[in-house]
């Protein structure tokens, strides 16, 4: 009788193994972890994926905004968020993309004022050049995030709009 678990070489087999899940690639839980995630690759995949829907929430205590707010900037209906929470799901592309597009610019905010409550306090606050919205409002759309950038850098380098 032949062990089947052996080649025909006598070495153990390897276990078959499926293809890695996508979904169970490493991809930010919370909103810190989002800000860490740099740009790249690793951001497109992980925006491709989905972020999970708790990390709205998340957001919101983050900036000490109501969820509802976080919920505009990525265009994510309340129903549609309660759901996806309650089943652990994840948001689609174009949410989890508002999602890093927000990270991405605490992050640069926070590089250019040296001071996370700065940063923070910035992008929630209105403010004229946004025609008195605040930046964090005008991230739901690439060209609002456009002009949230060219106001930081403006900052940056103290240079003129």
């Amino acid at each position: 009788m032949t062990d089947k678990s052996r080649t025909g070489t006598g070495a153990p087999r390897s276990p078959r193994t499926a293809p890695p899940d996508p979904a169970s690639q490493a991809k930010p839980a919370s909103f810190a972890e989002l800000m860490r995630l740099s740009g790249g690759s690793d951001a497109v995949d992980a925006i491709r994926i989905g972020f999970p829907a708790g990390m709205i929430k998340d957001a919101g205590i983050y900036f000490g905004v109501p969820a509802q707010r976080i919920r505009s900037i990525a265009r994510l209906p309340e129903t549609t968020a309660h759901t996806l929470v309650k089943r652990g799901a994840l948001m689609d592309a174009a949410a989890s993309e508002r999602m890093w597009r927000l990270a991405d610019l605490m992050s640069l905010a926070q590089e250019i004022f040296d001071d996370e409550e700065a940063a923070k306090a910035w992008l929630r606050t209105p403010n004229l050049t946004f025609h008195d919205t605040a930046p964090m409002d005008y991230l739901d759309t690439e060209p609002g995030a456009i002009a949230v950038r060219q106001v930081l850098n403006a900052i940056a380098t103290g240079g003129a709009l």
